[in-house]
């Protein structure tokens, strides 16, 4: 170990609170990436269950896609977003971002129980809400603390499994959800997706260590000094244009992920079990090697140039629009047979609009990694938990609170001209957003490389 890197973990073992230790070993650093992982899962299945349960839900209390679309957004983000900024102020601060996770992880799992035992609309939007404000300390303090046990050159790929967590646990949600639905009702779905996450809580407790802040690379927080250290950040062009490209493209994925299981339902008249599981691997599964590959690809190809940490999610996701508009408008009779050993069964052909979901899943996953690592890299060490809360807060507000009410208004906009087709119209509305996300991806491209040397040298 390094002079340098004994005095940051010295330095760290000294604040109150925290134990500071790092670097760690790679077994160990492997664990807490896979703790993260599993809860990212459960933040995620907690989040999105939701989702695949509409339709049940919405004949049990008669709501409208409209109200649904209240549910699946805005009742989930505006605490979310409300609660972000000063949980991830806190975790930069004094807070240990070990505990604050372990809690928030704890709050949410028990308000996605409570679903289960709601008897009206006004309670199903205030369960949710409790959801939101359990789940607005996950993301911000996971990914400032993985920025530290984790190299800047390993970064990408490391940060990377909070969104493939994620996408895994809005897929495992999906195909929970639905079969559970189908065998004993969606009121079991949501206690078999909360109730893991209280044992979950405790053992992240219990087994994760705080690292001292900048310790993967050698470098030690300096005092904090909060209104400098936001005019940094605020004035750090590659960090203002990501957090415009990013809105975007939440607004997309958001938008059409929690209405794709309903798509699937009305359009292909599928149950809930089989839309969640078509769903699973036509859209989350090869987002989860569109995030690999993109945090793969801006880490290779990152080296020898930064700016492409923002050219790569912007090819990935221009090439990714065309695909899943066709995605959206081909005749679901033209299918493709699979083998024979499915014959006969809800699987035995896959409609050819699944293969462009999925050819568009993967190319429209690659900003998540890039976007994470690159603001971790550009905030100064005592702003990365409230970076990434200010990412979040703007990605929440434009992708999740505004993208499903959005489609859900539109639909029901729609269904007087298109009847049954009205989903289908309306999701093509975020599924071209990401366009402008490349515009914002491009224009920061020019600033990558400066900022990156401006927040090493701030912090030295």
């Amino acid at each position: 170990m390094s002079d340098t890197t004994e005095a940051v973990a010295q330095a760290g073992a000294s604040r109150p609170g925290v134990e500071g230790q790092g670097p760690y070993s790679k077994a160990y650093t492997r664990y807490v990436l896979g703790m993260v992982l599993v809860t990212m899962i459960f933040n995620n299945i907690d989040r999105t269950i939701l989702s695949i349960l509409v339709e049940p839900i919405k004949d049990e209390f008669t709501l409208t896609d409209t109200q649904m679309g209240w549910l699946l957004g805005p009742a989930f983000a505006l605490v979310y977003t409300l609660l972000a900024l000063p949980i991830g102020r806190y975790a930069d601060t004094v807070g240990v971002r070990r505990n604050i996770v372990a809690i928030c992880l704890l709050l949410w799992s028990l308000f996605t129980t409570a679903h289960a035992f709601v008897s009206s609309y006004a309670q199903l939007f205030a369960v949710r809400m409790g959801v939101g404000v359990g789940e607005s300390g996950g993301t911000a303090p996971s990914v400032s603390m993985l920025a530290d046990y984790l190299p800047p050159e390993r970064r990408a790929r490391g940060i990377s499994v909070i969104s493939i967590g994620a996408v895994t646990g809005m897929g495992i949600g999906m195909i929970l959800g639905g079969y559970i639905n189908e065998q004993v009702g969606w009121r079991t779905a949501f206690l078999a997706a909360g109730a893991p996450g209280v044992a979950l809580a405790l053992l992240y407790r219990l087994t994760i260590r705080e690292p001292a802040r900048g310790v993967s690379e050698g470098r030690q927080a300096g005092n904090d000094v909060f209104m400098t250290s936001l005019r940094q950040l605020l004035g750090t062009r590659t960090y203002l244009f990501i957090l415009i490209a990013n809105g975007f493209s939440l607004f997309a994925s958001m938008g059409r992920n929690l209405w794709e299981p309903s798509f699937l339902v009305r359009t292909y008249e599928m149950g809930q079990f089989h839309a969640g599981t078509w769903y699973f691997l036509t859209s989350p599964l090869p987002s989860m090697l569109g995030i690999f590959l993109g945090g793969y690809f801006a880490d290779r190809f990152g080296r020898g140039d930064k700016r492409w940490y923002l050219w790569v999610p912007a090819i990935g996701q221009l090439i990714s629009v065309p695909i899943l508009v066709a995605f959206l408008l081909w005749p679901e009779s033209h299918r493709i047979m699979l083998p024979e050993a499915l014959r006969g069964t809800a699987f035995e052909a896959i409609p050819v609009a699944f293969v462009f979901s999925i050819f568009g899943s993967v190319l429209g996953s690659f900003f998540t990694a890039p976007f994470m690592s690159t603001i971790q890299g550009v905030a100064p060490l005592r702003m990365r938990a409230f970076a990434a809360a200010i990412s979040t807060l703007i990605s929440t507000l434009v992708g999740l609170a505004a993208g499903p009410l959005l489609v859900g208004v539109l639909a029901d906009s729609f269904g007087a001209r298109f009847g049954a087709d009205a989903l289908r119209y309306s999701l093509l509305v975020p599924t071209v957003a990401p366009v402008l996300s490349c515009v914002a991806c491009l224009c920061g491209a020019r600033y990558v490389a400066r900022d990156l040397a401006r927040a090493r040298s701030a912090d030295a």
